[in-house]
């Protein structure tokens, strides 16, 4: 576990990176969950907490796109013994994603199925295959069993270096949630907070507003505050 604070920019942070413990984010029910944009080239750190413009526009997820702020959940993956919640955050350089879908439905003429086994972009460069090679073992083993069958062209692949999809919610006024990941040091109940142009929140007022309702703490006794929203 953390003995330090990892987060950049939100210094309620005691160790670790931000946190979120939903209580009621109406997103769990309604399915405005979103997981289908990578993050900008220039974003190399979102933790949970955080909020992200959904920027379909121009295919990414970043903090200037229009439309209201998502906040960002992800799934908590940690590893090692001993790691907990603090000690997770989608940093850039964990992921190696390339391609975005098998199919790309923007090109004009392919030949494709729901599996990738090589081939040329739109350049004519070389794709890196992302399935295992065939076993030298088994006689009847293959990478690629329908390439006698299929001509496999390029699928979409990753916009330029981004490497990570975030998952993110849509909140709606009434929803509230614990959480530390916010750029200040102390907080009081009736604060209002709103998503800074780093998608920290702060205190402030902005078209989307948070209240400090509760100061609380999080299930591994670090500060936190339950927020709800009110606008």
């Amino acid at each position: 576990m953390a003995k330090t604070r990892l987060s950049p920019k939100a210094t309620y942070v005691e160790r670790g990176y931000g946190q979120v413990e939903p209580n009621h984010l109406s997103a769990q029910r309604t399915g405005q969950i979103y997981a289908q944009l990578p993050a900008a080239a220039d974003i190399d750190l979102l933790e949970n907490g955080q909020f992200v413009k959904y920027d379909y526009a121009n295919g990414v997820v970043d903090f200037t796109g229009s439309g209201e702020w998502m906040l960002v959940f992800n799934e908590v993956k940690v590893y090692r013994e001993g790691e907990s919640d603090c000690d997770f955050a989608m940093m850039k350089d964990n992921y190696v994603a390339r391609v975005y879908s098998p199919i790309d439905g923007e090109a004009l003429e392919q030949y494709t199925q729901p599996r990738f086994y090589g081939g040329v972009d739109s350049d004519g460069n070389a794709i890196p295959k992302v399935t295992a090679p065939a076993d030298p073992w088994e006689m009847d083993s293959t990478e690629n069993p329908f390439a006698a069958t299929f001509d496999y062209k390029a699928p979409k692949l990753m916009k330029a270096n981004t490497t990570m999809v975030p998952r993110v919610l849509k909140t709606n006024v009434g929803d509230h949630y614990t959480t530390n990941t916010i750029k200040e040091t102390t907080l009081a109940v009736g604060n209002v907070l709103t998503p800074d142009t780093d998608g920290y929140l702060h205190i402030g007022t902005g078209d989307m507003q948070w209240q400090v309702v509760k100061v609380y703490d999080l299930g591994d006794r670090q500060k936190a505050v339950k927020l709800l929203r009110i606008s």
